[in-house]
């Protein structure tokens, strides 16, 4: 078993001071304040802490703790029998990061913890953000990423990042222009990701999103995919 009190290093480099998850055995206030309290002796600032939304007695230690209720995290999935054997005309593949890449991926997390938690510097977000899409473009944190182009030679409109995740294909950004939205550009990359799933051997299709984020949640239902999992997210914020 991980251990109750699990540092994480990637995290912790990141922002530039301890974070950990904690996973306590059980959710009442004694269990998680004592998990508290050994993180605090041991110098870290930030704790995640992911509880199952029915969970009553998680969300009253929660509300006890201060903590921040950062992300309804929810992961849909969608079963990919068969699919078409070529990408949807406008999308390809791409391994240059360009500026508008950039933008793009900006957009994708407009709505994400690291966005919306004041408790982090105003740039964690776009930093983040940055890093993904260029980690993903080089092959290091997606296994493809695909842009769409309203002509050969555009500009980027719209992209998604595909890599694989317990044996399902996932999707880790997708984002669609805000001057061109409305155009079946998001549509035609998801039958993209549908595609490649696939192709790649694959039968299952998911992505994770926010549920406050309601236009995002209904495109995917839209689009097929059905809610497999919801978790919420907090962070504990240790002066």
């Amino acid at each position: 078993m991980k251990q109750a009190l699990e540092r994480l290093s990637w995290d912790s480099d990141f922002l530039g001071y301890p974070v950990a998850r904690i996973q306590p055995a059980a959710t009442d206030e004694g269990t998680v304040q004592a998990l508290v309290s050994e993180a605090r002796a041991h110098g870290y600032r930030l704790l995640y802490w992911s509880t199952d939304p029915t969970d009553a007695q998680a969300a009253a230690t929660a509300q006890y703790l201060g903590a921040r209720l950062a992300d309804q995290k929810v992961t849909f999935a969608m079963a990919v029998p068969a699919a078409s054997s070529y990408l949807p005309a406008g999308v390809e593949p791409t391994t240059e990061l360009t500026p508008k890449l950039e933008s793009l991926a900006r957009q994708a997390g407009h709505q994400s913890r690291y966005q919306t938690d004041p408790n982090f510097a105003p740039d964690v977000y776009e930093h983040l953000y940055d890093l993904w899409i260029a980690n993903s473009v080089q092959g290091t944190l997606a296994r493809e990423v695909l842009v769409f182009r309203a002509e050969p030679g555009a500009e980027e409109a719209g992209l998604i990042t595909l890599g694989i995740k317990k044996g399902r294909v996932d999707i880790g950004l997708l984002a669609v222009d805000e001057q061109v939205r409305g155009q079946t550009i998001g549509a035609k990359l998801v039958e993209a990701a549908r595609q490649r799933t696939r192709a790649w051997g694959y039968d299952t299709l998911q992505v994770v999103t926010q549920l406050t984020n309601v236009g995002a949640c209904r495109f995917y239902e839209r689009c097929g995919f059905t809610i497999n999992q919801l978790e919420y997210i907090y962070h504990v914020w240790l002066e």
